[in-house]
């Protein structure tokens, strides 16, 4: 077993390697790396295989193998085109995913996906999805949903809301989408309340709520309010 590393050290792991703590400048795994306690480093990069059973704290993090965290991890930019699961908070500046993520309560400016995103709650200013997700909560100021597959979201709430497919299989299960400018296609929510709404030809919605809503012919609504 290593011992900690001290700060302005590099860490780069080739076999298989297993720290108590790590606090350096920049990481590497290519092979297999485990850490018992946290990781603090300015940059992360993980092409093979990393666990982390406390907290993950770094300016950037770029993951193309697999990557589990037990507690929360901090970063300025997460990159995923790998695996990353994490089982405790996310706080980021940007999030982007083209892998797999698997996330509990995320707080990010920016997360975008055009992978597959697993995530109990999101809260962020721009959403952008051109993937799949499964989220149970979802609220940012500006959310649009590209979606390949079909996605299922318990609720989401935002400012302006955009809902459509990327490929013929795209669309979206909700049970509440909350909003001011709505427009929806491609989807099956139970109820939609906004200042403004507009409902596409595939789109089906049990009640709506909206001072203003537009409907294109194909549209099924249950009840207008």
């Amino acid at each position: 077993m290593n011992p900690s590393i001290t700060k302005d050290d590099r860490v780069k792991v080739l076999g298989s390697a297993t720290y108590d703590d790590i606090d350096a400048e920049h990481v590497r795994v290519l092979g297999s790396l485990t850490v018992k306690g946290d990781t603090h480093a300015e940059r992360a990069k993980v092409a093979g295989s990393a666990t982390i059973r406390g907290n993950l704290d770094v300016d950037s993090i770029t993951v193309s193998g697999s990557t589990k965290v037990a507690e929360d991890v901090t970063a300025d930019s997460v990159s995923v085109s790998g695996s990353l699961s994490v089982r405790g908070t996310t706080q980021a500046d940007t999030l982007d995913c083209s892998g797999s993520v698997k996330l509990e309560t995320v707080t990010v400016d920016q997360f975008e996906t055009s992978g597959m995103a697993k995530v109990a709650t999101l809260d962020a200013e721009a959403v952008r999805v051109h993937g799949a997700i499964q989220v149970g909560h979802v609220e940012a100021d500006d959310i649009r949903l590209n979606l390949v597959g079909e996605s299922v979201v318990s609720s989401i709430i935002g400012d302006s809301i955009v809902v459509g497919r990327r490929r013929p299989d795209g669309f979206l299960r909700a049970k509440s989408i909350e909003g001011s400018d709505i427009a929806l296609d491609y989807v099956d929510v139970e109820r939609v309340v906004g200042d403004h709404v507009k409902l596409g030809a595939n789109a089906r919605v049990g009640v709506v709520e909206a001072e203003e809503l537009d409907m294109a012919d194909g549209a099924v609504v249950d009840s207008a309010e």
